[in-house]
Protein backbone atom coordinates (compact mmCIF):
# COMPACT_ATOMS: atom_id res chain seq x y z
CA UNK A 1 0.00 0.00 0.00
CA UNK A 2 2.03 2.96 -1.45
CA UNK A 3 -0.48 5.29 0.17
CA UNK A 4 -3.98 5.05 1.40
CA UNK A 5 -6.52 3.33 -0.60
CA UNK A 6 -3.66 2.32 -3.19
CA UNK A 7 -2.66 -1.21 -3.76
CA UNK A 8 -0.48 -3.12 -5.85
CA UNK A 9 1.15 -6.50 -5.00
CA UNK A 10 4.02 -7.13 -2.73
CA UNK A 11 6.56 -8.90 -4.95
CA UNK A 12 5.44 -6.50 -7.77
CA UNK A 13 6.09 -3.62 -6.30
CA UNK A 14 9.66 -4.46 -4.84
CA UNK A 15 10.63 -5.52 -8.68
CA UNK A 16 9.81 -2.03 -9.53
CA UNK A 17 12.57 1.15 -9.79
CA UNK A 18 11.87 4.32 -8.22
CA UNK A 19 11.20 5.74 -11.31
CA UNK A 20 8.16 3.03 -12.12
CA UNK A 21 6.97 3.44 -8.95
CA UNK A 22 6.69 6.96 -9.01
CA UNK A 23 4.33 6.11 -12.08
CA UNK A 24 2.45 3.47 -11.13
CA UNK A 25 1.26 5.76 -8.13
CA UNK A 26 0.38 8.78 -10.64
CA UNK A 27 -1.19 6.69 -12.90
CA UNK A 28 -3.50 5.55 -10.10
CA UNK A 29 -4.19 8.75 -8.79
CA UNK A 30 -5.30 10.22 -12.49
CA UNK A 31 -7.28 6.94 -12.53
CA UNK A 32 -9.16 7.15 -9.32
CA UNK A 33 -9.88 11.12 -9.71
CA UNK A 34 -10.58 11.58 -13.45
CA UNK A 35 -9.43 15.25 -15.07
CA UNK A 36 -7.02 15.23 -11.96
CA UNK A 37 -3.74 17.25 -13.56
CA UNK A 38 -0.76 16.62 -11.85
CA UNK A 39 1.11 20.12 -11.27
CA UNK A 40 5.23 20.73 -9.66
CA UNK A 41 7.25 17.77 -8.60
CA UNK A 42 4.24 15.28 -9.79
CA UNK A 43 4.26 17.08 -13.28
CA UNK A 44 7.97 16.46 -13.26
CA UNK A 45 8.37 13.08 -12.65
CA UNK A 46 5.61 12.09 -15.16
CA UNK A 47 7.74 14.16 -18.10
CA UNK A 48 10.54 11.57 -16.57
CA UNK A 49 12.49 14.14 -15.26
CA UNK A 50 13.11 13.47 -11.96
CA UNK A 51 13.02 9.94 -9.89
CA UNK A 52 14.04 11.60 -7.19
CA UNK A 53 11.48 8.95 -4.78
CA UNK A 54 11.44 11.56 -1.78
CA UNK A 55 9.99 14.87 -3.38
CA UNK A 56 7.07 12.33 -4.25
CA UNK A 57 5.88 12.12 -0.88
CA UNK A 58 2.91 13.77 -1.89
CA UNK A 59 1.08 14.11 -5.14
CA UNK A 60 0.62 17.60 -6.90
CA UNK A 61 -2.06 18.62 -8.76
CA UNK A 62 -3.61 21.62 -9.91
CA UNK A 63 -7.22 23.38 -8.64
CA UNK A 64 -9.08 26.50 -9.64
CA UNK A 65 -11.51 26.49 -7.10
CA UNK A 66 -9.62 28.04 -4.21
CA UNK A 67 -11.96 26.08 -1.39
CA UNK A 68 -10.45 22.99 -2.29
CA UNK A 69 -6.33 23.93 -2.31
CA UNK A 70 -4.58 22.89 0.27
CA UNK A 71 -3.62 19.06 1.27
CA UNK A 72 -5.94 16.18 1.23
CA UNK A 73 -3.87 12.81 2.86
CA UNK A 74 -1.42 12.40 0.19
CA UNK A 75 -2.49 15.04 -2.01
CA UNK A 76 -1.55 18.43 -2.25
CA UNK A 77 -4.14 20.15 -4.27
CA UNK A 78 -2.60 23.63 -5.53
CA UNK A 79 -4.76 26.67 -6.42
CA UNK A 80 -4.13 28.31 -9.64
CA UNK A 81 -6.22 31.32 -10.91
CA UNK A 82 -6.18 30.52 -14.34
CA UNK A 83 -6.47 26.61 -15.52
CA UNK A 84 -2.57 26.03 -16.61
CA UNK A 85 -2.32 24.64 -20.12
CA UNK A 86 -1.91 20.52 -19.86
CA UNK A 87 -0.56 18.03 -22.34
CA UNK A 88 -1.10 14.23 -21.77
CA UNK A 89 1.46 11.93 -20.97
CA UNK A 90 0.69 7.72 -20.85
CA UNK A 91 -2.56 8.50 -20.32
CA UNK A 92 -2.06 11.69 -17.43
CA UNK A 93 -2.82 15.51 -17.63
CA UNK A 94 0.01 17.27 -16.53
CA UNK A 95 0.73 21.04 -16.64
CA UNK A 96 2.46 21.70 -19.65
CA UNK A 97 6.61 21.64 -19.47
CA UNK A 98 7.49 25.39 -18.88
CA UNK A 99 4.93 25.63 -16.17
CA UNK A 100 5.92 22.64 -14.43
CA UNK A 101 9.32 24.04 -14.42
CA UNK A 102 8.33 27.00 -13.09
CA UNK A 103 6.39 25.89 -10.63
CA UNK A 104 9.39 23.23 -9.16
CA UNK A 105 11.73 26.14 -9.43
CA UNK A 106 9.62 28.14 -7.20
CA UNK A 107 8.64 25.70 -4.60
CA UNK A 108 11.15 22.70 -4.56
CA UNK A 109 14.79 23.43 -2.71
CA UNK A 110 17.44 24.34 -5.33
CA UNK A 111 18.76 21.66 -6.11
CA UNK A 112 16.21 19.40 -6.62
CA UNK A 113 14.46 22.52 -8.91
CA UNK A 114 17.94 22.74 -10.25
CA UNK A 115 18.21 18.95 -11.39
CA UNK A 116 14.53 19.10 -13.06
CA UNK A 117 14.87 22.27 -14.77
CA UNK A 118 18.37 21.56 -16.43
CA UNK A 119 16.74 18.12 -17.38
CA UNK A 120 14.03 19.63 -19.04
CA UNK A 121 15.61 21.52 -20.83
CA UNK A 122 18.14 19.35 -22.18
CA UNK A 123 15.71 16.33 -22.89
CA UNK A 124 13.06 19.30 -24.62
CA UNK A 125 15.97 21.17 -26.71
CA UNK A 126 15.45 24.10 -25.51
CA UNK A 127 17.20 27.15 -24.05
CA UNK A 128 18.35 28.94 -20.56
CA UNK A 129 16.32 31.83 -21.92
CA UNK A 130 13.35 31.03 -23.28
CA UNK A 131 12.77 29.57 -19.26
CA UNK A 132 13.92 33.32 -17.96
CA UNK A 133 11.87 34.59 -20.37
CA UNK A 134 8.62 32.44 -19.34
CA UNK A 135 9.53 33.16 -15.39
CA UNK A 136 10.23 36.57 -16.16
CA UNK A 137 6.77 37.27 -17.79
CA UNK A 138 4.93 36.42 -14.86
CA UNK A 139 4.18 38.43 -11.50
CA UNK A 140 2.65 38.36 -8.25
CA UNK A 141 3.13 34.97 -7.94
CA UNK A 142 4.71 33.09 -4.57
CA UNK A 143 8.43 32.26 -4.78
CA UNK A 144 8.79 33.85 -7.99
CA UNK A 145 11.77 35.60 -6.86
CA UNK A 146 13.32 31.57 -6.66
CA UNK A 147 11.99 30.61 -9.69
CA UNK A 148 14.01 33.61 -11.43
CA UNK A 149 16.95 32.90 -9.80
CA UNK A 150 17.40 29.10 -10.58
CA UNK A 151 16.22 30.47 -14.11
CA UNK A 152 19.47 32.10 -14.65
CA UNK A 153 21.63 29.54 -13.27
CA UNK A 154 20.12 25.71 -15.10
CA UNK A 155 22.71 24.50 -16.99
CA UNK A 156 21.35 21.93 -20.34
CA UNK A 157 25.06 20.98 -20.92
CA UNK A 158 24.62 18.29 -18.03
CA UNK A 159 24.40 15.03 -19.34
CA UNK A 160 23.01 13.77 -16.63
CA UNK A 161 20.82 13.93 -13.65
CA UNK A 162 23.89 13.46 -11.45
CA UNK A 163 26.11 16.43 -12.99
CA UNK A 164 23.14 18.60 -12.64
CA UNK A 165 22.69 17.52 -8.78
CA UNK A 166 26.89 17.89 -8.37
CA UNK A 167 26.77 21.37 -9.93
CA UNK A 168 23.62 22.51 -7.72
CA UNK A 169 25.64 21.75 -5.01
CA UNK A 170 28.90 23.58 -6.29
CA UNK A 171 26.76 26.50 -6.18
CA UNK A 172 24.81 26.02 -3.08
CA UNK A 173 27.87 25.85 -1.60
CA UNK A 174 29.06 28.93 -2.88
CA UNK A 175 31.63 28.43 -5.34
CA UNK A 176 31.88 30.47 -8.05
CA UNK A 177 29.81 28.71 -11.48
CA UNK A 178 31.65 26.83 -14.05
CA UNK A 179 31.49 26.31 -17.36
CA UNK A 180 29.82 22.34 -18.32
CA UNK A 181 31.52 19.86 -20.78
CA UNK A 182 34.45 22.13 -21.86
CA UNK A 183 36.04 20.83 -24.77
CA UNK A 184 40.29 20.77 -24.59
CA UNK A 185 42.70 19.25 -27.28
CA UNK A 186 44.64 16.26 -26.82
CA UNK A 187 48.99 17.17 -26.61
CA UNK A 188 49.39 13.99 -27.76
CA UNK A 189 46.83 13.27 -30.82
CA UNK A 190 45.08 15.95 -31.15
CA UNK A 191 41.43 14.62 -30.37
CA UNK A 192 39.09 15.84 -27.76
CA UNK A 193 39.25 15.92 -24.15
CA UNK A 194 36.14 17.15 -22.61
CA UNK A 195 35.58 17.87 -18.78
CA UNK A 196 32.93 18.01 -16.86
CA UNK A 197 33.24 21.26 -15.17
CA UNK A 198 36.06 23.95 -15.71
CA UNK A 199 37.15 26.99 -13.35
CA UNK A 200 39.51 29.55 -13.79
CA UNK A 201 41.75 30.63 -10.87
CA UNK A 202 42.25 34.13 -10.32
CA UNK A 203 45.85 33.63 -11.90
CA UNK A 204 44.35 32.49 -15.12
CA UNK A 205 45.25 28.47 -14.34
CA UNK A 206 42.26 25.79 -14.88
CA UNK A 207 40.64 23.36 -13.04
CA UNK A 208 38.68 20.37 -14.72
CA UNK A 209 35.99 18.77 -11.60
CA UNK A 210 34.98 15.82 -13.02
CA UNK A 211 32.27 13.09 -11.71
CA UNK A 212 32.83 10.06 -11.33
CA UNK A 213 29.71 8.12 -11.57
CA UNK A 214 29.68 4.13 -11.17
CA UNK A 215 27.16 4.00 -14.06
CA UNK A 216 30.35 4.72 -16.38
CA UNK A 217 31.80 1.42 -14.82
CA UNK A 218 29.12 -1.02 -14.74
CA UNK A 219 26.53 0.25 -18.03
CA UNK A 220 28.13 -1.83 -20.87
CA UNK A 221 26.40 0.76 -23.25
CA UNK A 222 29.14 3.32 -21.84
CA UNK A 223 32.06 0.85 -22.31
CA UNK A 224 32.04 1.07 -25.90
CA UNK A 225 32.63 -2.50 -26.28
CA UNK A 226 35.13 -2.69 -23.57
CA UNK A 227 35.37 -3.72 -19.72
CA UNK A 228 35.05 -1.55 -16.38
CA UNK A 229 39.30 -1.90 -16.67
CA UNK A 230 39.19 0.24 -20.33
CA UNK A 231 37.13 2.30 -18.65
CA UNK A 232 39.36 3.62 -15.41
CA UNK A 233 42.62 3.33 -17.69
CA UNK A 234 40.97 6.01 -20.28
CA UNK A 235 40.03 8.17 -17.41
CA UNK A 236 43.77 7.51 -16.48
CA UNK A 237 45.11 8.47 -19.76
CA UNK A 238 42.74 11.20 -19.84
CA UNK A 239 44.06 12.84 -16.65
CA UNK A 240 47.77 12.68 -17.59
CA UNK A 241 46.70 14.63 -20.96
CA UNK A 242 45.05 17.05 -18.62
CA UNK A 243 47.99 17.46 -16.48
CA UNK A 244 50.30 17.90 -19.84
CA UNK A 245 48.19 21.34 -20.41
CA UNK A 246 49.14 21.93 -16.87
CA UNK A 247 45.11 21.81 -16.06
CA UNK A 248 44.96 20.56 -12.38
CA UNK A 249 41.66 18.22 -12.13
CA UNK A 250 39.74 17.62 -9.03
CA UNK A 251 37.69 14.56 -9.00
CA UNK A 252 34.53 13.38 -6.57
CA UNK A 253 31.70 11.16 -6.35
CA UNK A 254 28.25 11.11 -6.02
CA UNK A 255 28.49 10.26 -2.44
CA UNK A 256 30.94 13.18 -1.73
CA UNK A 257 27.97 15.23 -3.34
CA UNK A 258 25.58 13.76 -1.63
CA UNK A 259 27.64 14.39 1.95
CA UNK A 260 28.64 18.09 0.59
CA UNK A 261 31.43 18.36 3.21
CA UNK A 262 33.35 15.66 1.40
CA UNK A 263 32.97 17.95 -1.81
CA UNK A 264 33.75 20.74 -0.44
CA UNK A 265 36.88 19.45 1.07
CA UNK A 266 37.84 18.71 -2.35
CA UNK A 267 37.12 21.59 -4.04
CA UNK A 268 38.75 23.89 -1.29
CA UNK A 269 42.17 22.09 -1.65
CA UNK A 270 42.18 22.06 -5.35
CA UNK A 271 41.52 26.35 -4.78
CA UNK A 272 38.08 26.57 -6.85
CA UNK A 273 37.23 29.99 -7.04
CA UNK A 274 34.34 31.22 -4.21
CA UNK A 275 31.02 33.19 -5.48
CA UNK A 276 31.03 36.73 -3.51
CA UNK A 277 27.39 37.17 -4.29
CA UNK A 278 26.22 33.44 -3.31
CA UNK A 279 24.74 34.99 -0.07
CA UNK A 280 22.13 36.72 -2.01
CA UNK A 281 20.72 33.17 -3.32
CA UNK A 282 17.33 33.65 -2.33
CA UNK A 283 16.94 30.04 -1.15
CA UNK A 284 19.26 30.84 1.75
CA UNK A 285 16.83 29.39 4.73
CA UNK A 286 13.84 28.39 2.38
CA UNK A 287 12.28 25.47 3.95
CA UNK A 288 10.93 23.44 0.69
CA UNK A 289 7.33 21.92 2.27
CA UNK A 290 6.54 20.46 -0.85
CA UNK A 291 7.63 16.67 0.66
Amino acid sequence: MPHKGLYLDAEKWAALSYSERIIWMLRSVCQLYPGAVLCGPSAAAAYGLTSVWKIQKYVHIAVVNRSKAGRHGFIIARYYKNPPATCKIDGMLVTDLFQTLMDCARTLDFINAFEICSTGLRRFKSTVKTLMDYVGGTTRLWGIIRARFLAERVEPLCENGGEAVALATILELGYARPRAQVVFISPLDGGEIRGDFCWKRADGTLIVGELDGRWKYENPAMMHGGDACDVILNEKDRESELNMLRISVVRFQMKHVWAKEPLKERLEVAQVPHDPEAWRSPFKGFRCVAY
